[in-house]
């Protein structure tokens, strides 16, 4: 018998269940993915003099920041007409998917005492870390269109696919989360170690410069093309900038958007009863 009444009616996942049941288990417990994640961003710079205001400062300072070191300073702007409207998309969306990660990797260890007290899936822990992080994203999207507009693009019939590749990017997103929730929970260092893979990736992603310009080798533009952060921004610059786009990046962007959230959720399911235990 259930310690709960509430949880009478729920289904024993310390033991393995049929997907279809995990995932039905997951739909009945959604608020938690949707609710926590609200409710800890309102809670965000509630003692600071600007408040919820810093949701919109952040970003922009960010922006600011690296504008001035890398199309001011470096003059990394070979290539690109809009240095700042094509500064802006990548380093937000980049920022995006990092926090995500990030906030992925801790969310078992983080949570281990709610584990062990209340049955539910473990996949809603990093399902509630995406979550999260994409409605914080929300006052840096607003951001992003002021940029782009600001600097001289104007709206086209393409800028309503933007939300199609923002899609991709959770889901993608939401299978990385999976994977590194798993690992995160086996070796408490990946925390430590992530910052600096980050930084390495930034640069491997084209945030900071046109790959076109700067790679001449076609190996390397393909091999960039394999990495899903340079396919997310390089087609959300072409929806919002008109940018050329390989087709190598939109392929590889469907693709990480099918495959990995499927990947994710099996491997971490796989490990579902040493969670917490």
């Amino acid at each position: 018998m259930a310690d709960n009444p509430a949880d009478a009616d729920l289904i024993d996942l310390s033991h393995t269940t049929p997907l279809i049941s995990y995932l039905q288990e997951i739909w009945v417990r959604r608020e938690f993915a949707i609710v926590v994640p609200i409710n800890d961003m309102r809670a965000q710079n509630m003692d600071t003099a600007l408040g919820q205001l810093w949701h919109l400062m952040n970003p922009i300072m960010l922006i600011s920041v690296y504008y001035v070191i890398f199309g001011v300073v470096l003059d990394t702007t070979r290539g690109v007409d809009n240095f700042l409207g094509f500064l802006v998309i990548g380093v937000l969306l980049f920022q995006l998917t990092q926090r995500v990660i990030q906030e992925s990797a801790a969310s078992i260890r983080r949570n281990e005492f709610l584990i062990r007290s209340i049955r539910f899936p473990r996949a809603l822990l990093p399902i509630s870390a995406v979550v999260g992080q994409t409605v914080a994203f929300l006052p840096s999207l607003l951001v992003l269109f002021i940029f782009v507009l600001a600097t001289g693009e104007t709206f086209s019939p393409r800028w309503l696919l933007l939300p199609l590749v923002l899609i991709a990017q959770a889901s993608f997103g939401l299978g990385a989360a999976f994977i590194i929730a798993r690992i995160g929970f086996a070796v408490g260092d990946v925390q430590q170690i992530l910052p600096h893979l980050f930084r390495l990736l930034f640069y491997m992603s084209g945030v900071l410069f046109s790959v076109d310009a700067f790679i001449t080798s076609t190996a390397m533009q393909r091999l960039f093309a394999l990495n899903p952060m340079y396919d997310i921004i390089t087609v959300a610059r072409w929806s919002l900038m008109d940018l050329a786009v390989p087709k190598e990046s939109i392929i590889g962007l469907v693709l990480w958007a099918l495959v990995l959230p499927v990947v994710g959720l099996l491997y971490f399911r796989a490990n579902e009863h040493r969670y917490g235990a």
